[in-house]
């Protein structure tokens, strides 16, 4: 399984009409999904994400996708060699600076419950 927390999207109806799980948190979501459904969930962040914000899905892989302010998007596989990038963009993005990948992930709520309490 894979999961993600999602911000700074809209249409969340596309994915629950795709048989996403999907849990409410206020103006976010935590959403659960297959491999089968990988290329899916990309396509929907790729459409959907706002300007200046990132979104990540953790399951066989960690997988980073930030979108710039002018609409630009990277896409990162956490691995040890892009680690530091990924958390500079990271902390760029939420204005906040955060100790490392793994505390800021740890402690959201819904990968807490989700993925890494598997």
């Amino acid at each position: 399984m894979n999961y993600s927390y999602l911000m700074g999207v809209n249409n969340i109806e596309k994915l629950k009409e795709n048989g996403f799980e999907i849990q409410s948190f206020e103006d976010d979501y935590g959403v659960s999904f297959s491999d089968e459904k990988i290329e899916i969930f990309e396509k929907y962040i790729y459409e959907t994400l706002q300007n200046g914000f990132w979104n990540e899905y953790l399951g066989k892989k960690k997988v980073f996708i930030f979108k710039f302010d002018d609409g630009q998007i990277k896409r990162f596989i956490l691995n040890k060699d892009n680690e530091k990038e990924i958390l500079k963009l990271c902390c760029e993005f939420a204005d906040y600076e955060f100790e490392s990948i793994d505390k800021m992930l740890n402690e959201n709520e819904f990968y807490a419950k989700t993925y890494f309490n598997k």
